[in-house]
């Protein structure tokens, strides 16, 4: 038996399959980043996880052949010193593979091990697995580490050239009527007073769509936003790409998260430009697939040489 979970900051999913990939088991729980409920909390919730999951497929944990856990808040070496001692107890003497959350889309979409997985959605994370097997991310901490805001980023950024057109600085944009409409207020002097104030207090990633829709129709201000947003993303693929040493072989590019999924085709040409002057042979895919299927694959890569394909497509298709 195969036991993949991916544990996120709002709920945990978990699934167990057999050894020729048909799900026996799958099951949704709370949250489980122990930055955000603590050790204690977590410990009790990877049990709960291992103790109902094993239930509803018929099964002892002693069955369980290998476990990989996608983990949000398992950002550094010294995490794996933390949560594994509350999570090997729970299994016999098996392979156990603990690693970021950020690798579970890479592994669920690539159609090889390795390749690079770029998550963009409310935040931002990019992982990579070498085709050795070795991983590397970046910090996943936005933009004062380098990396990028998520959804959040399009949207201040829209704020900030809606704003430039306000004072004259540069020629008017349809981000401006935008945000008017989004905040529902009549010009941008309300907007910010709103947003200063705390009197639209609106997720202000909730406008990140729109700065793609306009940038798709033409617009010059959102489309140098999407552009930029593009760039960084592929700046930060191409550290981990050639951190793994891949950059002259064929992989996967898999992207993942709202901002990555629901894209512009402007959007990901510039992604794939960008990326492509260093990685010629990289593919861009969108995951099609729930990111706990990259736990059940890292899991059967703990056991076994090459997957077979059916058992591959078999996992994809099942859960």
């Amino acid at each position: 038996m195969i036991f993949g979970v991916d544990v996120g900051g709002t709920k945990t999913l978990a699934v167990i399959c057999d050894m020729q990939g048909h799900v026996l088991a799958q099951s949704q729980f709370g949250e489980g980043n122990w930055e955000g409920i603590g050790l204690d909390a977590a410990a009790i919730l990877y049990a709960e996880t291992v103790e109902t999951m094993c239930g509803l497929a018929g099964v002892s944990p002693s069955h369980i052949q290998a476990s990989a856990w996608g983990i949000a808040g398992l950002d550094w070496p010294s995490d794996d010193s933390r949560l594994r001692p509350l999570i090997q107890p729970l299994f016999s003497e098996i392979p156990l593979t603990l690693v970021n959350d950020a690798f579970l889309p890479l592994r669920a979409g690539a159609r090889h091990p390795y390749g690079v997985g770029v998550i963009a959605g409310t935040g931002s994370t990019v992982a990579g697995i070498g085709i050795d097997g070795t991983r590397a991310r970046n910090f996943g901490l936005g933009s004062m580490w380098g990396g990028f805001d998520g959804a959040s980023h399009l949207a201040y950024e829209a704020m900030r050239k809606a704003s430039d057109a306000y004072f004259g600085r540069r020629v008017p944009t349809l981000l401006s009527p935008a945000l008017c409409a989004w905040g529902g207020v009549k010009s941008i002097a309300e907007l910010a007073e709103g947003v200063s104030r705390g009197e639209i207090v609106k997720d202000i990633a909730t406008f990140a769509p729109t700065v793609m829709m306009l940038a798709q129709q033409g617009d010059t201000a959102a489309y140098e936003i999407i552009a930029d947003a593009a760039h960084i993303l592929a700046d930060n693929a191409l550290a981990v790409i050639q951190s793994l040493h891949m950059a002259a072989h064929d992989f996967d590019v898999v992207l993942a998260g709202g901002v990555a999924v629901h894209a512009t085709d402007d959007f990901y040409r510039l992604l794939r430009t960008a990326i492509h002057q260093e990685a010629p042979h990289a593919s861009i895919v969108r995951l099609q697939h729930k990111p706990v299927v990259g736990a059940l694959l890292l899991a059967f890569d703990s056991v076994v040489d090459v997957i077979d394909d059916a058992v591959v497509q078999r996992v994809r298709t099942e859960v």
